[in-house]
């Protein structure tokens, strides 16, 4: 009877008066599917909302939220995915800049404190970014509530790239929700490159 105990235990923590293991956060999608394009040379001479993250293509079923113009040549799609206990929300914002701008300076220019905020100013910190060739950034928020929101930024030729997200949990460290974000910025890039190498045939 006590052998049978313990295997039920051991099935069921909760059952038995323990706390249920939470379960591990989602991986990042892996690889920089751009990396296998063959992309004409040439500036991006696309509208933003011609070649931002198609709903479709987005690795977490989720409903689009904010999708909307930023100026003139700027677009901003929000993604709220419907069943992930690990992230409340991605953005990603799309910046084409003049054909002789190269993304490396709207890089350079844009540091973590060019992001505001409506209320609570956070406390921001600059942290580890994966390398990109246009060069990339990753910015931490930190709110007095516990909150974190997280920003990536990148660039290709002259578009700039910055996608961010909220983490819902602990258990997604910083580190992987840049590996997120930094993935999806990759993603975005291949998108772009698409479309320029479908154009070119």
């Amino acid at each position: 009877m006590l052998l049978r105990y313990f295997l039920l235990c051991a099935l069921v923590v909760a059952a038995c008066g323990g706390q249920p293991r939470s379960e591990p956060p989602t991986p990042a999608p892996p690889g920089d599917p751009a990396a296998a394009l063959a992309v004409p040379e040439g500036p991006v001479l696309f509208e933003p909302e011609q070649l931002i993250y198609p709903p479709e293509d987005f690795p977490l079923a989720s409903d689009v939220g904010r999708d909307t113009a930023i100026g003139t040549r700027a677009w901003e799609r929000e993604f709220v995915p419907r069943t992930s206990i690990d992230f409340r929300w991605f953005v990603v914002r799309l910046y084409v800049l003049e054909p002789d701008v190269p993304s490396a300076k709207f890089v350079a220019e844009n540091d973590c404190d060019t992001i505001t905020w409506d209320a609570e100013r956070p406390l921001v910190e600059r942290i580890g970014a994966p390398a990109a060739a246009d060069g990339s950034r990753a910015c931490a928020y930190r709110f007095g509530d516990g909150q974190r929101v997280l920003y990536y930024m990148t660039g290709y030729r002259n578009v700039g790239v910055v996608v961010g997200t909220q983490p819902r949990r602990a258990e997604v460290s910083d580190t992987l929700a840049v590996e997120w974000i930094s993935s999806l910025a990759r993603r975005q890039i291949a998108i772009i490159g698409g479309v320029l190498a479908r154009t070119a045939r």
